[in-house]
């Protein structure tokens, strides 16, 4: 009689072999994710829903990494073929048209109020002084509160040509995340090799995410210009497959000088071009996106104030504290912390001490989180980098650490988690991608 253990890992084995059952157990993650995102977030209460959330994210990553096993660099990329093309601009204009359906009647009734929220007024703070001449950042004081900026500057800088045509920033962020993150997933999806159906299926995919958040959440995007920060996500996502050292290099300074959430996962990624791609790629990399934010920020705001990085720390700090203050949630408890989304509830529920002391415990289990995810992610590739494509697996820890990082972040609002969907659904395309194995080497004559 063989052992049960012997019975359940030849399964095992059995099933590692069936890749359409990891495509199909990534897809279900992803269905779960959107749900428990949308009409089930906090179903099932402030600390379950979290953790659900974040095993399906977990999970949707394991599926696509088991379906892209024994998956290596095709030898030449698949043509780009013309109908594949045709329906890519096809999607990008319907799939605009449907996300502005629903968007504008949102935009029209939310007018911009600083009492609801005050990024899109900070913004156009930073946007006037910098078409004016002033020093941007310093203290604002025409807000109903003293405030000291603390954006970095690719949050704001792509409205300053929103300011001089006129537009409302929400449009600006819309139009950005329309034509640019979503256009360069098409781009991204067009070099995988993917049956035509499927192309078809996964190419409209990201387009009605959106528009299904709109509908169940309206006020979701109403305040914010999150969606600029999603494109640029989307860019870097898409660059992995890249073979350009400038493109790859643009991707990490447009996510590193807007918000830092990626910073942990950018020398992992330098780790894996430095093997695979070699050290002159990898040093390329490295030295235009230092170059990039030198010029970008260093030299024009950081050089003339060297405060003002601490200076936004400061504000972080008053900001959270401020959050985990409320009384506007369920049982008085602070919203944001107990609707469904990150694990910041479990500190204020769980954490010892005064509410300094367990934003202080939070910060210190996001760093060691968020570095856990990426040492995990190097561990996985050095014991499979010769049956995986590096680039999938590149992609796959990506959206693994960013579901990490939005987990044990401070304040889990419900904007900024959304991030984690749009790289999902990356993570689900890589997942049914043809695996491309390596060819045995030809026999000596």
């Amino acid at each position: 009689m063989q052992p049960a253990s012997s019975r359940i890992s030849a399964s095992f084995a059995r099933l590692r072999q069936q890749p359409w059952a990891w495509q199909l157990g990534a897809t279900l993650a992803f269905w779960g994710q959107v749900r428990l995102f949308t009409d089930l977030r906090g179903h099932y209460g402030p600390l379950w829903s979290p953790l659900w959330f974040y095993l399906v994210s977990v999970l949707l990553c394991g599926c696509a990494l088991m379906a892209q096993l024994r998956a290596t660099p095709a030898a030449v990329p698949p043509a780009l073929e013309s109908r594949r093309v045709l329906g890519s601009w096809a999607t990008v204009l319907l799939g605009g048209l449907a996300v502005l359906y629903v968007q504008a009647p949102v935009i029209a009734g939310h007018p911009i109020d600083v009492l609801q929220s005050d990024i899109i007024p900070i913004l156009q703070n930073y946007v006037t002084r910098f078409q004016s001449g002033e020093v941007v950042y310093r203290y604002i004081t025409n807000l109903p509160y003293p405030l000291f900026p603390n954006h970095l500057p690719l949050q704001w800088l792509p409205y300053v040509v929103a300011e001089q045509l006129g537009v409302d920033y929400r449009w600006w962020a819309l139009g950005i995340l329309l034509l640019g993150g979503l256009g360069a997933y098409l781009a991204f999806l067009n070099a995988q090799r993917l049956p035509l159906v499927l192309f078809a299926g996964l190419a409209v995919l990201p387009w009605l995410l959106l528009r299904h958040l709109i509908k169940v959440d309206s006020g979701l995007y109403a305040q914010t210009v999150e969606l600029t920060i999603i494109a640029y996500y989307c860019l870097l996502a898409a660059s992995i497959f890249s073979r350009s050292a400038l493109v790859q290099a643009t991707a990490l300074v447009l996510c590193l000088l807007s918000r830092y959430s990626v910073v942990f996962w950018v020398p992992f990624f330098l780790w894996l071009l430095w093997r695979e791609r070699g050290r002159c790629h990898a040093v390329t990399v490295a030295g235009l996106t230092g170059l990039g934010i030198v010029l970008i920020y260093v030299v024009p705001f950081l050089s003339k104030d060297w405060t003002i990085f601490t200076h936004a720390l400061s504000e972080y700090k008053i900001a959270t504290l401020g959050e985990w203050s409320r009384d506007n949630g369920p049982g008085g408890k602070p919203y944001h912390l107990f609707s469904g989304l990150g694990f910041a509830s479990y500190f204020y529920t769980f954490g010892g001490g005064d509410i300094p002391a367990r934003i202080s415990l939070l910060q210190k289990a996001h760093i060691l989180a968020s570095a856990g995810a990426v040492a995990l992610s190097a561990g996985v590739y050095w014991k499979l980098r010769h049956r995986l494509d590096y680039r999938a697996l590149a992609l796959i820890s990506l959206g693994f650490y960013l579901s990490t990082f939005y987990a044990f972040i401070q304040i889990p609002y419900a904007y900024l988690t959304s991030l984690t969907l749009f790289i999902a659904v990356f993570v689900l395309a890589i997942a049914w991608r043809q695996p491309v194995s390596k060819l045995p080497a030809p026999a000596q004559p």
